[in-house]
């Protein structure tokens, strides 16, 4: 039931590209990214069954200050989506904000590298989502929607207004805290052999929190009913028993990246990205019907076009084997990890600023 809508840190993994390409103090920067059906070059919406991303948008926002050895850093993410279904809910929209600090220093340099240590606070925090009604197989429970065939009734609004209002099957929302730490090799030349190197450790604590009138029920007459034949309080705790966890869990992620920056004349250059994440959780609880998935692969090609000695503009192209795996804790539970069975890709394009 979660949607599609996280959104990895786009500076962060710039700076795996540009690291000490800048010679002024302060960076600014923006950036817009983008998915939906029309850009969907590996097929991803179509390899899902039921939930498909219909569109995803996100703005992120950096500022940047350099100090002698010392970097500090700040971007924020504004995410907003929605996602299509066949059955109820035929769409659910969403919005996550993200911030993301890191402080670094550059502890060695020699002739043609510098080598730099880095530490990251990272917040991502997801607006609460109201599910009205949901289909469990051929069952729907709601809600006030008309295919609803069991409800529970809003009996405040009834005793003061006398109105049916039906409570929504489902209030969700969730949050994650996650700190790392990245050491990072960088090239003083640019050409095809002169590679950048970041190694990254992560730690996030995720949690996830729902509400539910009816899930939540013990009205003995309520559970004792007959839905499509089967017991109405043994198919609410099926349902409830595959949401996502309510007890906080962690998720401890190893990143490896490489990367190259080739200049093209004066003012073009391009760069390609490979990334290797592994993860493993703690505290999780999976879902026995569900497999879950702990690898991931990503590229990133990206192309950089200098507007001026101050500003660079730059569009990117990612691709990803297992969606946003390692990169957006807060995206992954045991409700959505069949949606990281499958290569996902989107495009982002930015302006930095450098004075």
């Amino acid at each position: 039931m979660q949607p599609l809508l996280f959104h990895a840190s786009e500076f962060q993994s710039l700076e795996n590209i540009l690291a000490n390409r800048f010679d002024n103090q302060f960076i600014v920067g923006i950036s817009h990214s983008r998915f939906d059906q029309s850009l969907d070059i590996l097929n991803y919406a179509d390899k899902l069954e039921s939930t498909k991303p219909k569109e995803a948008l996100t703005d992120s926002y950096y500022l940047g200050y350099q100090f002698d050895k010392w970097k500090l850093s700040f971007e924020s993410n504004e995410s907003s989506g929605e996602v299509e279904r066949a059955s109820q809910p035929k769409s659910v929209k969403t919005d996550v904000n993200t911030e993301t600090l890191t402080i670094s220093y550059d502890v060695l340099e020699n002739k043609n590298n510098y080598l730099e240590m880095g530490f990251i606070l990272r917040d991502e925090d997801q607006d609460p989502v109201t599910i009205d009604c949901y289909a469990f197989g051929e069952t729907v429970i709601g809600g006030s929607c008309s295919e609803a065939e069991l409800n529970v009734l809003n009996s405040e609004v009834y005793r003061t207004s006398g109105e049916l209002i039906y409570e929504p099957v489902l209030r969700t929302s969730g949050n994650s805290k996650s700190q790392g730490i990245y050491i990072r090799l960088s090239s003083k030349s640019l050409g095809l052999l002169n590679f950048n190197h970041t190694f990254s450790l992560k730690t996030s604590e995720i949690n996830q929190d729902f509400t539910s009138s009816i899930l939540n029920t013990s009205d003995s007459f309520i559970r004792g009913l007959t839905v499509d034949n089967r017991n109405a309080g043994e198919l609410l705790d099926q349902f409830k028993a595959q949401l996502p966890q309510t007890t906080p869990w962690k998720e401890n992620s190893f990143k490896y990246s490489v990367s190259n920056l080739i200049a093209v004349g004066e003012n073009f250059a391009i760069s390609g990205m490979y990334s290797f994440i592994k993860v493993k959780r703690k505290d999780y609880l999976n879902n026995p019907v569900k497999k879950d998935y702990t690898d991931n692969h990503l590229f990133d090609l990206s192309l950089f076009y200098s507007v001026s000695e101050y500003s660079l503009l730059y569009l990117k192209l990612s691709a990803s084997s297992n969606y946003l795996l390692g990169e957006n804790p807060l995206a992954y539970n045991r409700r959505s990890n069949h949606l990281f069975d499958h290569p996902y890709g989107q495009i982002n394009a930015g302006l930095i600023i450098n004075f």
